[in-house]
C-alpha cells in the first residue's frame, strides 16, 4: 500500500462512475435479496422472521463496538495508513472476540425482553456473527478509500448469494429461523474471505501501536457514538412490536422495513459509499466543499424523494403481490414508512459531509435526536400498533434528517433556505405523484386484489406512470435539475459502454480525483 495516495485530479470522473459502480452492484444485491425473500416469504412464517429480528438484537448493536469508528478513522485518515490498517485489524479482531462472547452471555436477557425461549437460542447462535463481522473492517475500509468498488460489485452480490441458496434449501426443509442463522453465518463467511483476498493487502503486527490506536479512537469514538445511538434507534420499535405485538407483527415489520428501505439504501450505498471519501480530499476548499455538497443535497433528493412517497399508493400491493396475502400488514406498515427514504437521504448526506470536514461529532448529535425523538413519537403511538411504531420511526428520522441539514448549514455557513430551495422541488413533485396515485391505486385499480400475474402487471404500470407524473411535475419546477440528471445519466451510460476493466485495482490505490463531485 502507499503510505502518501497519490493526490487526485478529476473527482467528478472517478465520483460519476463510482456511483454508477457502486449503484449496480447494489441494486444487483438488492435484486437478489428480494428474490431470495421473495421464495423465503413461502418458506418461512412471519415468527420465524420475527424470532430473528428479536435475537440478532445484541448482534446489531454489538457490532458497533467491535468496529469502534474504526471504519471511519481509516478512511479519513491521511497518512501512515500501513500503520492505521494494521492497527486497526488488531483491534477490530480482539473487539470481535471479546463482543461475541458478551453477547452469548447476554442471550438469557434478549430472550426474557421477548419472553421466548426459542429467542434465546437465536441471540446465543447467532453471537458468532460479531468476530465475523468485525474482520471485514479493515478490507472494507481500504477498499473505500481506493474508490474501488469491489465491495459494492463483487463482495456484496456473492454474499447475498450465499445467504440466499443456504436459507433457500434449509428453509425448504423446515428449518425456519434456524435457515436464517445458518444463512447469515455462510454469508459472513464468504464475505470475510473475499474482502481479504481482493484487498490485496496484508496486515503487519509489528507496525500495530497503542500510539496509532489512539489517534484512531480519538476520531472513531464520535463514530461509534453515532453508531451507538443509530443501533439503538433501530432496535426500539423491535423491542416495542416485538414485546408488545409478538413475534408475527415484529416479522411483518422486517418485510415492511426492506419494503421501504430498499429505495433508501440503493441511493445512500451508491452515493454515500463514494461522497465520505471524496469530499474528504477537498476539504480545504471551502468553496468547492460548498457546492460539491449543495449538489449532492440536490442530486440525493431528487432520486430519493419519489421512491419514499410512491409507497402511499403502492406499499400494500408491493407487499401482497410479491409476498404474498399474509404479509398485508407489512403493506401498511410500508405505506406508514414512506417518509424513511426521504429522512434517511437527509441523514445520510449531513453525517458524510460532516465526517469528510472533520466534525463526526456532529453525527452522534443528530443521531441522538433521531432516537430521543423517534422513541418518544413511537411510544405516543404504540396504541396504533404496529402502523403507529413505524411512523413514529419515520418522524423521528425526519426530524434528524432536519437537525443534520441544519448542523451543515452552520458548519458550511450555507444559508437553509438554500438549503430548503434544493429539497423544495423533489418534494413538491413526489408528493403531487402520490397525490395522483394513491386515490387511482385504492378506489379504481386495487392491484392487490387482482390474480398475481394480472395485479404485477397493474404494479408495473402504476409504477411507470408515477414516473411519468414526478418527471413532469419536476420539468416544471426544476428543469435544470431535470437535465443535470438526465445528463448523469447519459455520463454513467457513456462510461460503461467504454468501460474494459475496474476503474481502480485494487491493490494499486492511484486515484482520478478532484473536481465537484455530483453526488
Amino acid at each position: 500500500m502507499n503510505e502518501q495516495e497519490q493526490e487526485p485530479t478529476n473527482l467528478t470522473d472517478t465520483v460519476v462512475r463510482g456511483v454508477g459502480l457502486a449503484g449496480a452492484g447494489y441494486v444487483l444485491a438488492q435484486v437478489l435479496t428480494l428474490g431470495f425473500f421473495v421464495v423465503l416469504a413461502r418458506l418461512a412464517t412471519p415468527a420465524d422472521f420475527g424470532d430473528y429480528a428479536a435475537g440478532s438484537l445484541i448482534v446489531s448493536i454489538g457490532l458497533l463496538f467491535t468496529e469502534s469508528g474504526m471504519m471511519a478513522a481509516l478512511t479519513h485518515r491521511p497518512d501512515r495508513i500501513d500503520e492505521a490498517a494494521s492497527t486497526a485489524t488488531i483491534s477490530t479482531a480482539l473487539s470481535g472476540v471479546l463482543f461475541s462472547l458478551l453477547a452469548f452471555a447476554a442471550s438469557p436477557l434478549i430472550g426474557l425482553i421477548f419472553d421466548s425461549s426459542r429467542v434465546t437460542s437465536v441471540a446465543a447462535a447467532v453471537s458468532g456473527l460479531l468476530l465475523l463481522r468485525s474482520l471485514m473492517v479493515v478490507p472494507e475500509s481500504l477498499l473505500q478509500r481506493r474508490f474501488s468498488f469491489l465491495r459494492r460489485v463483487v463482495i456484496d452480490p456473492v454474499g447475498v448469494l450465499a445467504f440466499g441458496i443456504t436459507a433457500v434449501i434449509l428453509c425448504a426443509n423446515g428449518l425456519g429461523v434456524w435457515g436464517l442463522v445458518v444463512g447469515y453465518y455462510v454469508a459472513a463467511a464468504i464475505e470475510v474471505v473475499l474482502s481479504w483476498g481482493l484487498v490485496g493487502w496484508r496486515p503487519q503486527l509489528r507496525q500495530a501501536s497503542f500510539g496509532m490506536w489512539r489517534e484512531l479512537i480519538r476520531y472513531g469514538r464520535f463514530g461509534a457514538g453515532a453508531t451507538l445511538l443509530e443501533r439503538a434507534g433501530e432496535q426500539v420499535p423491535v423491542v416495542l412490536i416485538g414485546h408488545f405485538s409478538g413475534a408475527g407483527a415484529l416479522g411483518q415489520f422486517r418485510y415492511a422495513q426492506r419494503i421501504a428501505a430498499t429505495p433508501l439504501a440503493v441511493i445512500v450505498q451508491a452515493g454515500s459509499y463514494v461522497i465520505f471519501p471524496a469530499l474528504a480530499r477537498i476539504t480545504g476548499s471551502r468553496e468547492r466543499l460548498r457546492g460539491a455538497s449543495v449538489r449532492s443535497l440536490r442530486m440525493m433528493c431528487t432520486i430519493s424523494f419519489p421512491l419514499g412517497m410512491i409507497l402511499i399508493p403502492l406499499g400494500v400491493p408491493i407487499a401482497v403481490l410479491v409476498f404474498g396475502e399474509v404479509w398485508r400488514d407489512a403493506g401498511y406498515a410500508a405505506m406508514a414508512l414512506s417518509l424513511y427514504p426521504i429522512a434517511g437521504t437527509l441523514l445520510s448526506l449531513s453525517a458524510e459531509v460532516a465526517k469528510a470536514d472533520g466534525r463526526p461529532d456532529i453525527v452522534a448529535r443528530t443521531q441522538g435526536v433521531v432516537l430521543v425523538t423517534g422513541t418518544l413519537i413511537m411510544l405516543a403511538l404504540l396504541p396504533f400498533g404496529l402502523v403507529g411504531v413505524v411512523a413514529g420511526l419515520g418522524l423521528g428520522w425526519l426530524a434528524g434528517g432536519m437537525y443534520g441539514l441544519w448542523k451543515i448549514e452552520r458548519l458550511l455557513e450555507i444559508p437553509i433556505k438554500d438549503l430548503l430551495a434544493e429539497a423544495f422541488p423533489p418534494v413538491a413533485a413526489a408528493l403531487t405523484m402520490a397525490a395522483i396515485l394513491t386515490p387511482l391505486e385504492f378506489l379504481v385499480v386495487q392491484a392487490d386484489s387482482r390474480g398475481t400475474a394480472v395485479g404485477l402487471v397493474l404494479l408495473v404500470a402504476e409504477g411507470i406512470l408515477g414516473l411519468a407524473i414526478y418527471l413532469g411535475a419536476l420539468r416544471l419546477l426544476a428543469p435544470e435539475t431535470l437535465r443535470e440528471i438526465t445528463g448523469l445519466v447519459t455520463g454513467l451510460l457513456r462510461r460503461g459502454d467504454k468501460a474494459d476493466e475496474p476503474p481502480v485495482p485494487p491493490a494499486a490505490p492511484e486515484l482520478e480525483i478532484l473536481d465537484e463531485p455530483p453526488f
